[in-house]
């Protein structure tokens, strides 16, 4: 399994919670699944099952091979799932969250946590436990919980067992009802750094340069990073700075319709890269540029770093980070991008 990227804050609070003692019997890890709070959990739920007694699992126990196995009787995972699916396919699905934390694949965005899986939990939770130590139960995609289910949670909420944790996963605490989130302890997983970011690729066999722009392109998001390491990086970095070219020196009907053509997706991959460009750019003319790869790039930077003076690559970024922003909030992007067009060729 994946160890944990980055989050070192994260990490120390957990295994906190195991060195002291202090385990809640219901935890919230709020981040999105590029940001490590599943592999986060599922580490944390193996520790507490695996039978060497510390804050890490040891990974080769008994119990750390049933747990990851899924045939350990004292633990569970809740995923969503549509109704009728078969038993082996929900085990296999479940299989690839534990070998692959940051890279499963998603659920519908139709299906949820149904209330027979919820029922099922009750029932492991009214007996006492096999093996005589933590009963756990990890809720993935919690904010995708029907609303039977999640009453039917609130009553294992309101009265746990001894020794007994539920983590619940979500993206967005919002989703879920307050009274499920009023009984949890937090836990943050913020967007990763670059370097984290970096680091995880290199570790996956990523050449160091590749690894660099992914992770400074990614938005802190190691599902995404992953995603990008497709063969086609260098052809996302020249569409990156063609897309700057046409913004500073094409002409304007055809950058009109350029523009125009542009879907969400295909505009914030492109806006992250030159967003890139711009800040070596910038990097460059405060004579800091020995962090460019090779005499392509060198060129590429210098063109852009004489076509800004430096407050005009600071306004530059700053409106593509804004444009960046405006995707959390549904504005329409082939708008903002023409009046980031009209900003720039007003410099």
């Amino acid at each position: 399994m994946d160890q944990v990227i980055g989050q070192g804050r994260a990490v120390r609070f957990l295994t906190e919670l195991i060195e002291r003692d202090r385990v809640p019997h219901a935890l919230l890890f709020l981040g999105t699944s590029g940001t490590g709070a599943l592999a986060a959990a599922l580490n944390f739920v193996q520790a507490l099952h695996c039978r060497e007694d510390g804050a890490v699992a040891c990974g080769h126990c008994a119990a750390c091979h049933k747990v990851t196995n899924l045939n350990h009787p004292d633990s569970m995972m809740l995923f969503p799932f549509a109704r009728g699916v078969k038993e082996e396919d929900r085990q296999a699905a479940l299989l690839q969250v534990w070998q692959s934390p940051y890279y499963y694949p998603l659920p519908d965005k139709n299906t949820g946590i149904l209330i027979d899986d919820v029922r099922q939990m009750q029932r492991q939770f009214a007996h006492s436990t096999f093996a005589g130590g933590w009963r756990t139960t990890l809720i993935l995609h919690a904010d995708q919980m029907r609303a039977e289910a999640a009453n039917a949670m609130l009553k294992i909420l309101e009265e746990p067992p001894v020794r007994s944790l539920i983590i619940l996963i979500a993206s967005q605490g919002d989703a879920l009802l307050p009274t499920i989130v009023s009984r949890c302890q937090f836990v943050k997983f913020s967007a990763l750094s670059p370097p984290d970011i970096s680091v995880g690729l290199v570790a996956k066999g990523v050449d160091e340069t590749t690894a660099d722009f992914i992770a400074r392109t990614c938005g802190g998001d190691f599902r995404r990073a992953l995603d990008m390491t497709d063969g086609h990086v260098a052809e996302r970095q020249d569409r990156s700075f063609k897309f700057l070219e046409a913004l500073l020196w094409e002409e304007d009907e055809r950058t009109f319709e350029a523009l125009a053509k542009l879907d969400r997706r295909e505009a914030l991959d492109i806006l992250a890269g030159a967003e890139i460009w711009l800040r070596d750019a910038l990097l460059l003319q405060c004579g800091r540029g020995d962090h460019i790869a090779n005499a392509t790039q060198e060129d590429n930077v210098g063109r852009l770093a004489g076509a800004f003076d430096l407050d005009q690559i600071a306004v530059a970024i700053k409106k593509i980070e804004s444009l960046r922003e405006m995707n959390q909030r549904n504005v329409n992007m082939n708008l903002g991008l023409i009046s980031l067009w009209r900003q720039i060729r007003s410099f």
